[in-house]
């Protein structure tokens, strides 16, 4: 299906983790920071997956409601 998007979820979530602006870290609070930045990464992640697989089935549905399958993704989304 050529007119799919897809995302790739590792270049995703870097690039939103990287958006996190964070202050200078005390080196006893980098555990804490560590933290932050692996839970932004990892719900970019899985958030970019789960559109990738949304988007796919939405491809493959026949569903002639009068929304286009962007609209149904970001809805499935919302409600993630």
């Amino acid at each position: 299906m050529s007119n799919q998007t897809k995302i790739d979820p590792e270049t995703f979530a870097y690039n939103f983790m990287k958006t996190i602006h964070r202050p200078e870290i005390e080196k006893k609070d980098m555990e804490a920071a560590a933290k932050e930045a692996l839970a932004a990464y990892l719900s970019a992640y899985y958030l970019i997956q789960q559109f990738n697989t949304i988007e796919n089935e939405f491809f493959t549905d026949h569903d002639a409601r009068p929304r286009s399958s962007y609209q149904r993704i970001l809805s499935e989304l919302n409600n993630y």
